[in-house]
């Protein structure tokens, strides 16, 4: 009787999970297959099956200047938050001084305070400096709300290390820097690269900075997303959905990828 109740047990569990995923995964399928359609609005199932608005998004200035932006803004945000961050990771990993705690929660706030929040602060400050409106203005905020994330994801990855390796480097002669590079940064490359793929996505998806920070001359592919949005409804908005939806999966994997090669490096 116990084993038929486990048994029962696990079927439901396997069907609640399944259930789950459906209703997660519904709605991106439903976008997907709406973004083939033929007609001039949107339908689901599709009356016709087309690549119409996969050409209007590459053809037309209004939307690939925005896309172009974004993915310049997401490059810059990507480098610059993963150099401050895995160097943030390592002083608070390694470091040993006072109010260290302190220091960390500080630099985790952007991650904790509302976004919007942000934005608006991140308004004032760049206001005297008339940076408003311009890429300088999204590059610098992409920055600093995509620079906590690099800090933990690569704090998490230095407190599973083992400091003994680079002491032994030290002790045989290696400078800081020198272990630094070739002992320390090498055994935490993985979650590095993860960290930057994740950096990356946070500052490509970005909407509220780029309304804030964002202008005429600096508007981002979710900003006119939005846009669009609020003052039309453009069938071009589900294609380009499908294509962030694999510009993300293909991140993702090539960052998996890259830890994986890492790993079979590491055990050979």
């Amino acid at each position: 009787m116990s084993d038929d109740r486990l048994s029962a047990g696990r079927a439901l569990l396997w069907l609640f999970g399944a259930a789950l995923l459906v209703f997660l995964i519904a709605p991106i399928i439903v976008v997907v297959i709406t973004s083939f359609n033929a007609t001039p609005y949107l339908a689901f199932p599709p009356q016709a099956l087309s690549l119409r608005w996969y050409r209007n998004f590459f053809q037309s200035a209004h939307w690939i200047d925005p896309a172009l932006l974004s993915l310049r803004v997401a490059l810059v945000a990507m480098a610059g938050a993963t150099v401050l961050g895995s160097f943030a990771a390592i002083g608070l990993a390694r470091g040993r001084f006072r109010g260290k705690r302190g220091l960390e929660l500080f630099l985790v706030s952007p991650m904790v305070v509302p976004i919007v929040v942000m934005a608006l602060g991140l308004y004032f400050l760049f206001s005297p400096l008339h940076l408003l409106g311009t890429p300088a203005a999204l590059y610098l905020g992409h920055t600093v709300i995509a620079t906590p994330l690099v800090m933990v994801i690569v704090l998490s990855g230095l407190r599973s290390t083992d400091p003994a390796a680079e002491l032994a480097a030290r002790s045989l002669g290696a400078n800081y820097w020198r272990a630094l590079w070739h002992v320390l940064i090498p055994a935490i490359r993985p979650a590095i690269l993860s960290a930057a793929a994740f950096a990356f996505l946070v500052s490509f998806d970005e909407v509220v900075l780029a309304i804030f920070l964002g202008g005429p001359d600096a508007t981002t592919l979710p900003k006119r997303m939005w846009e669009s949005i609020r003052f039309e409804i453009d069938p071009t908005l589900t294609a380009i959905s499908s294509l962030l939806t694999l510009l993300v999966l293909l991140i993702l994997g090539c960052a998996e990828l890259a830890r994986s090669l890492q790993r079979r490096a590491s055990r050979g």
